[in-house]
């Protein structure tokens, strides 16, 4: 249904006084109108009275059959807000109602997690049946014990009162339908409070004697409503009682999920409204289930009416509440216990917050949020880390939000997982790393002067609107601090203010912004971007002489495959855009992280703790990727880590980067083994023509000169992967012209020998040397067959040189701490990413940049300032540069509007030779 007209159903808003251009949507239809009035109305259970459904649908108690109905089929929460009709009215209990819906679920054989969350803990409160109890139902209901005359008795085995529930006193007691033959039922002492509520209405729970109140509850006779007014504040403790199996998606589910985001003991529900824009009634309305299902605590009770409550709500048995720690698949009960009615009693005072909210003042202000996703809420569920742990961690995922009055439980439990064995290897080790570094990071954090710090799961924020997602960032924090890296799936804030460490733009977190480094500084893996529907029907001539990639799928996590597996990408490429990267020769590349900002920027006072940086750490500093880096991308107000890569093969880098890419064919030079030699000849034409050049090996071998002496190295192959193809050592001792490397091709041999003539044809009557130069590159060069490397310990882009040899990997850094040369590390190390935020799987750049967001002045007003401008200026970078991928020079390439979707690559890209260009699919 159109959005326009279920806003004006929900405005009461007639068919004459409806706009034309709704009517015209509606083909001129007062019928079409209200036939979508009265579909909006149920499906949205809007009470009769004071809607315009009373105008259409004549038949009151019918049209409340037919909520009743709809919501019984699509498995939704009994509707408590109608209570006063369906109860009354109809003589639908809640307890009828879910057993209706249970029989039926039986009867057709559906799974327990065919119920949603709030329906399945709505159940499991009622009828105390869970996850176990269902499954032992179903096993009873297919054996004979199940079967009546032949037919399934599903009826027969679900409960036939409800449990002892959980009630407060300040709940509302309704009569209920209460008809003759239900007074022969009843007692003196129960009789006399039924005739109360006939002749005095509804009474405080607390007021009237608690066992007598959960007897007529559980008779069927009385309704509990639990009233909440626009001024009451409520606070959300770690979930118990939560059932998570899926989301049904219809309108009240929705606003629970809104609700729990955006909710907090400092903000009035009618507060909440305001800043979420919804009608207050139904916010009350989620809020009195949050409270019903014991979700969340009323906080605003009046001191002087809780000594009226009557003795026996004083003295009310406990329970454990351990059976209510619902997760998946952990619901630890016995099947002789699975239909024991008093298995879900409980008290008002059995389950108070675990946080000192209750007993201290609440501090007001704005909070610092710490932004994660679902990863690692997935971490601290699936490692079975700590028992207490697992509510903590559903809280985060289901409420999307754990506040920092909960905290306290929260690290006493990550402590418990500290003191754990840390012997494990694989996810079992990631899993114990995230949740101890978490630990650390909250306790730092929560050391910045303000009124607390909340966990805030990015996915809950994306249920919100954009509009409203920003009112309720800059009404509760100062500032927002991403976890690092985010999963490829979430779209990081988009605000600006508050000021957030982490990604600047959601266009940060995506495969554009790899490209985006690679552009920027010329360094990085040779890497393909591929659009959606493209198949690959042979190995790009780019990653010819490695042995593993680095596969990206478009919102997926990376996975490195052998490349005799490359075909298989054309799988995913059917239904999303992929990225390639070389990532290694004989073994996987190896990588090193190192955290930014580098330097603290205030100093640090003797009694604060000082920031220590790694040796290595300071020689990647002095990459010249960092260098070109940090022109565009704020590496001293924001924090993160770069990731740089040891592929097996130097990277020289581009000396003449450009600032903008530049599409056509007359500048698609990537993905050509042999491109770069019509490059290198018009660079250097007039070089040549005033200074003879000697062309011999000697010329490509590997460079590591210092970045000064920049001609020289000019004149030379900067890939090495075309000097694979390129180069062919002689040997002194033998002058045979077969290729020191173990590779020949007689594919590469022609296409050399045809480039190679185009060149000597184009430069006819020009200067005899640079004739002479091609013909000595012809002689010199000759490969006949290519063939894969039958000895580790033949490195294809290794090169005989006398005076050096050039090393990769450990051996080039060990060969730097001894000679001192910098350069080394530059070249044989290249840049492979970048994130922003706090990483949680790394000791040392965490516990850095915790250090200088506390201590270093990260989170001063001054540095945060800087902060929201550079951000501003990056994100109008990346998206210029993606206009730049997705036009052709004369196409309008208008930088893009951001929007809440990426948009995917137009056109196959390439970076290589240092520089982005469109792929010819060679």
């Amino acid at each position: 249904m159109n959005a326009e007209i279920e806003e004006n159903i929900r405005n009461k808003v007639p068919w004459p006084q409806l706009p034309s251009h709704i009517k015209q949507i509606l083909s001129n239809s007062s019928k079409e109108y209200d036939r979508c009035v009265v579909n909006f109305s149920i499906k949205n259970q809007l009470r009769y009275r004071g809607n315009l459904v009373r105008y259409i649908f004549k038949d009151e108690k019918r049209y409340y059959e037919r909520i009743v109905s709809y919501s019984r089929e699509r498995l939704m929460l009994f509707p408590y807000h109608l209570a006063d009709m369906i109860v009354k009215g109809l003589r639908i209990t809640p307890f009828n109602y879910y057993i209706s819906v249970v029989e039926k679920l039986m009867q057709a054989e559906k799974s327990y997690d065919t119920l949603p969350n709030f329906t399945a803990a709505d159940c499991l409160r009622l009828l105390g049946i869970g996850r176990n109890e269902y499954i032992d139902l179903m096993n009873k209901s297919r054996s004979n014990k199940g079967r009546l005359f032949g037919r399934k008795n599903v009826r027969g085995l679900l409960p036939t009162v409800p449990c002892d529930i959980y009630m407060q006193p300040w709940w509302r007691v309704e009569v209920g339908l209460v008809l003759e033959e239900d007074v022969k039922m009843v007692n003196d002492e129960e009789l006399h409070i039924i005739d109360k509520l006939i002749d005095l209405g509804s009474q405080n729970a607390g007021e009237l004697p608690y066992f007598t109140v959960l007897s007529l509850y559980k008779k069927g006779l009385i309704y509990l409503d639990v009233p909440i007014t626009a001024a009451d504040m409520v606070q959300v403790p770690p979930l118990q009682g939560f059932v998570m199996n899926r989301i049904l998606g219809d309108y009240f589910e929705t606003l629970l999920y809104k609700i729990f985001v955006s909710i907090d003991e400092h903000t009035t529900v009618g507060e909440l409204a305001a800043v979420l824009q919804v009608d207050t009634e139904l916010v009350k309305q989620a809020v009195s289930l949050y409270c019903r299902l014991k979700f969340a605590h009323k906080l605003n009770l009046d001191p002087e009416q809780e000594k009226q409550w009557h003795p026996t709500w004083l003295n009310i048995p406990t329970q454990d509440s351990n059976n209510m720690d619902i997760t998946p698949l952990t619901l630890n009960l016995s099947k002789d216990s699975a239909l024991n009615t008093s298995s879900d009693f409980q008290s008002p005072q059995s389950d108070l917050p675990e946080s000192p909210a209750s007993s201290s003042l609440p501090r007001r202000g704005q909070r610092v949020a710490f932004l994660f996703d679902s990863t690692l809420t997935a971490y601290l569920m699936m490692g079975n880390l700590s028992p207490g742990l697992k509510k903590h961690a559903v809280t985060m995922f289901e409420v999307g939000k754990l506040c920092d009055e909960s905290l306290d439980s929260f690290l006493a439990e990550l402590e418990k997982v500290s003191v754990l064995d840390a012997e494990g290897e694989g996810e079992a080790r990631r899993f114990f790393d995230h949740a101890v570094i978490l630990r650390s990071t909250v306790m730092a954090l929560r050391k910045l002067p303000s009124p607390g710090l909340d966990l805030v799961r990015l996915e809950s924020l994306h249920s919100l609107d954009e509009a409203t997602c920003l009112r309720l960032l800059q009404k509760k924090y100062k500032l927002l601090v991403s976890m690092a890296p985010l999963s490829r799936e979430v779209r990081p804030v988009t605000s600006l203010l508050p000021p957030h460490l982490g990604p600047a733009v959601p266009e940060v977190n995506t495969l554009w912004f790899k490209l985006f480094l690679y552009h920027l500084t010329g360094y990085g893996p040779p890497s393909l971007l591929l659009t959606k529907g493209t198949t690959l029907n042979q190995l790009p001539r780019m990653f010819l002489g490695f042995s593993r990639l680095l596969i990206h799928s478009w919102l997926h996590e990376p996975a490195v495959i052998p490349i005799a597996n490359i075909l298989y990408v054309n799988a995913t490429l059917q239904f999303s855009p992929v990225l390639i990267q070389a990532y290694g020769v004989h073994q996987p590349a190896q990588t090193h992280i190192i955290s930014f900002p580098f330097q603290p920027l205030t100093p640090i006072k003797s009694n604060e703790k000082k920031i220590k940086e790694r040796p290595t750490d300071l020689a990647f500093r002095q990459h010249k990727a960092v260098k070109y880096l940090q022109e565009v991308v704020d590496l001293d107000h924001n924090c993160g880590y770069l990731t740089f890569a040891n592929i097996g093969v130097l990277d020289f880098g581009c000396p003449n980067r450009e600032k903008q890419v530049r599409l056509g064919r007359n500048n698609r030079t990537a993905g050509s083994g042999f491109s770069k030699l019509s490059r290198i000849k018009t660079e250097n034409n007039n070089q040549l023509n005033s200074q003879p050049l000697s062309i011999s090996n000697e010329n490509f071998a590997f460079n590591t000169e210092k970045p000064q002496e920049k001609p020289e190295r000019e004149t030379k192959l900067q890939s090495p992967v075309e000097s694979h193809f390129a180069v062919t050592p002689v040997s002194n001792t033998s002058q045979s012209s077969s290729p020191a490397n173990g590779f020949t091709s007689q594919e590469g041999s022609n296409l050399l020998q045809e480039e190679l003539d185009q060149l000597v044809v184009s430069q006819e009557g020009t200067n005899k040397e640079n004739i002479t130069l091609e013909l000595s590159l012809k002689n010199s060069l000759s490969i006949d067959g290519l063939t894969s490397p039958n000895e580790e310990n033949i490195s294809m882009f290794s090169r005989d040189n006398k005076e050096e040899n050039v090393k990769s990997g450990s051996d080039c850094e060990q060969k730097k701490e001894d000679s001192g040369e910098e350069n080394n590390i530059a070249e044989a190390w290249t840049l492979l990413d970048c994130h922003f935020g706090i990483p949680l799987f790394d000791v040392n750049a965490n516990t850095k940049i915790c250090d200088n967001i506390v201590y270093g002045g990260l989170a001063e007003p001054t540095s945060l300032e800087h902060l929201v401008e550079s951000s501003r200026k990056l994100g109008s970078a990346l998206l210029d540069f993606i206009s730049q991928c997705q036009y052709y020079p004369g196409e309008n390439m208008e930088i893009l509007k951001r929007g809440r979707l990426v948009p995917l690559p137009r056109h196959n890209l390439a970076f290589d030779n240092g520089r982005v260009s469109e792929w010819l699919g060679k």
